[in-house]
């Protein structure tokens, strides 16, 4: 006779990707994570011990292949916080590993933001308001956007460029040649970038825009990329710099 099989467990199977942010929290293992484009890594998940953040916030320490990053959730924030790190480690598993040191922290605030934003990045840091009801993977990659367009802005300073900016302050957080190509592509891509950029005259909240879009053109496939090529052809040749498709 055939010994009876293991017990199914149906929340592994109906989100595997809680149930393996899960078992690295018990088990302080590293354990795969298959992310939504079915890339597999190995990740961890640590939580430090009470009050290391001071104020009961509790803390998170997040391993993704060779990378590392911390997750902080504010006191009293109404938050599955399993549900977060599942998502937030599945977009962040999606980005670019030569781009992904580009964040450095993530903070799940319980309140909302005052000028009623999602979520906000900069210095490294991606906030999410209201008590992480705003982690999604769309806006995850536009605020990671923002990072990476830092990131690569840096990456284009030249030793001159790099003394004007400490004089005169850094630029927009976008890449070089941004502002033509958008300016070339003539549109936005929503009503929020176009009222953003009438507002400041800059391409600050188009890139991180794109940036999304552009992730999302990739899950798509070979037409939805082909689509976001057409509509922003000179957009385009940036992000596929900055991260070419995949073959």
């Amino acid at each position: 006779l055939l010994p009876p099989p293991p017990p199914l467990d149906l929340g592994k199977l109906l989100n595997p990707r809680r149930a393996a942010v899960e078992e690295a929290l018990e088990t302080g293992n590293a354990v795969p994570f298959t992310n939504t484009d079915g890339k597999t890594e190995q990740v961890s998940v640590t939580q430090l011990p009470p009050g290391f953040a001071g104020g009961g916030d509790d803390v998170y320490v997040v391993t993704v292949g060779d990378d590392r990053f911390t997750v902080r959730v504010e006191a009293g924030a109404d938050v599955d916080a399993e549900a977060v790190l599942a998502q937030v480690i599945d977009s962040y598993s999606e980005t670019p590993e030569d781009l992904r040191g580009s964040l450095e922290r993530v903070v799940i605030a319980k309140d909302a933001d005052p000028d009623g934003a999602a979520a906000r990045a900069g210095d490294g840091t991606i906030t999410f308001y209201n008590g992480g009801s705003y982690v999604t993977d769309d806006i995850f990659h536009h605020e990671i956007g923002h990072l990476i367009g830092r990131q690569v802005e840096n990456a284009n300073d030249g030793i001159l460029s790099g003394i004007f900016e400490k004089l005169r302050g850094e630029p927009p957080p976008i890449p070089d040649g941004w502002a033509e190509a958008a300016a070339a592509d003539g549109n936005h891509l929503n009503d929020y970038t176009e009222d953003s950029f009438n507002d400041s005259g800059v391409y600050t909240e188009d890139f991180a825009e794109a940036w999304s879009e552009y992730m999302r053109a990739l899950d798509g496939g070979p037409e939805a990329l082909a689509e976001f090529e057409r509509t922003y052809p000179e957009r385009s040749e940036i992000l596929e710099d900055i991260y070419p498709p995949p073959a």
